[in-house]
């Protein structure tokens, strides 16, 4: 994908991927590099504002986006609990 897009920019279309027979989906390594995750880190998949769309966040911005939006550091440790992965 490298040339037909760009990565650098904040916000937009990165790349896309599809989705296996295990329900994975594997992050373009551009936009892995762009988005700076690295393997073994921690996503949070959201759902999207529109149906069928889907957020993926490092958790660490997902943290930051709850404390931009005044969730309490107990509030927040509640969340992650709550929905931490299945392995």
């Amino acid at each position: 994908m490298k040339g037909r897009f760009t990565v650098a920019k904040k916000t937009g279309f990165l790349g896309s991927a599809t989705v296996g027979t295990k329900g994975q989906i594997v992050i373009p390594a551009d936009v892995r590099e762009a988005m700076r995750i690295k393997e073994g880190d921690k996503v949070v998949i959201l759902r999207g504002p529109r149906e069928g769309s889907v957020l993926v966040l490092r958790v660490d911005s997902f943290d930051v986006l709850l404390q931009k939006a005044g969730i309490a550091d107990d509030e927040r440790t509640a969340m992650a609990a709550e929905h931490k992965p299945t392995e």
